[in-house]
């Protein structure tokens, strides 16, 4: 009953912000521009390369682009929170604080696998050793779900701790991208080994997803202990106004 409570939670919270997102796309329209300029730009710098070396520099083109779109996406997740001082009213709301992180983890990893859907036949396009990601769509899901998933994970956790900082943006690029290595590089070597058709992919790709779920563990073990402390400042000027009482 728990968990169905806490499920129930995190999509409707998701689906608030979703629904807001449709209607103003601040954050849909960023991102997918910017993936757009990440595709031309792949194309004018690599297209020249031998067919040969497509397949090394494909793993890295999409998965630069997740963690580029990623960090972009991530620095703005918290922004109406921040802007309308409404994180506050959510942590007294009754709500689970894990709820929280799911319904905002959520939000960010619709518009991530929305820019890897315009990533992948693009890189397909531009790239004929990337159309292994059309001959085998199924793995090619699980792994920039997956990949997308733990990137996200980790990047929300941080994304709510510093959301109300001032700098959030520098610290949480500073935060985020050695924590989020170790995905990259699994998801890099499972989308290497899928190009060429490398018969451990399917360990790869399980590596991948085990990784996922340490992360998942993680993340709901940490994020209160990360989030609350936020709020310790706002706290400490009322207290001084009312003469140090509690």
């Amino acid at each position: 009953r728990h968990v169905v409570s806490l499920l129930r939670q995190s999509l409707l919270l998701a689906r608030s912000d979703l629904r807001q997102e449709l209607r103003q796309l601040e954050l849909s329209l960023t991102a997918g521009f910017f993936t757009l300029v990440l595709l031309a730009m792949f194309g004018v710098s690599f297209g020249a390369l031998r067919p040969a070396a497509h397949k090394v520099a494909v793993p890295g083109l999409l998965w630069l682009s997740v963690a580029f779109v990623g960090a972009l996406t991530l620095t703005r997740l918290f922004d109406r929170e921040r802007e309308h001082d409404t994180l506050t009213a959510l942590l007294v709301a009754p709500v689970e604080r894990l709820a929280i992180l799911l319904g905002k983890g959520l939000v960010a990893l619709v518009v991530l696998v929305a820019c890897c859907a315009v990533v992948v036949p693009g890189l397909a396009l531009l790239f004929p050793a990337a159309g292994v990601f059309l001959e085998r769509p199924g793995l090619t899901s699980i792994l920039v779900l997956s990949g997308c998933l733990g990137y996200v994970t980790v990047g929300t956790v941080f994304a709510a701790a510093l959301g109300t900082g001032s700098g959030r943006g520098v610290l949480l690029s500073v935060v985020m991208y050695p924590l989020t290595t170790p995905v990259l590089l699994f998801a890099l070597v499972a989308t290497r080994a899928l190009l060429e058709s490398h018969p451990g992919a399917g360990v790869y790709l399980g590596q991948l997803v085990a990784l996922d779920v340490v992360l998942l563990a993680v993340s709901f073990l940490v994020f209160e202990h990360l989030l609350v402390p936020t709020r310790g400042p706002a706290v400490a000027p009322a207290r001084r106004a009312r003469g140090g009482r509690p």
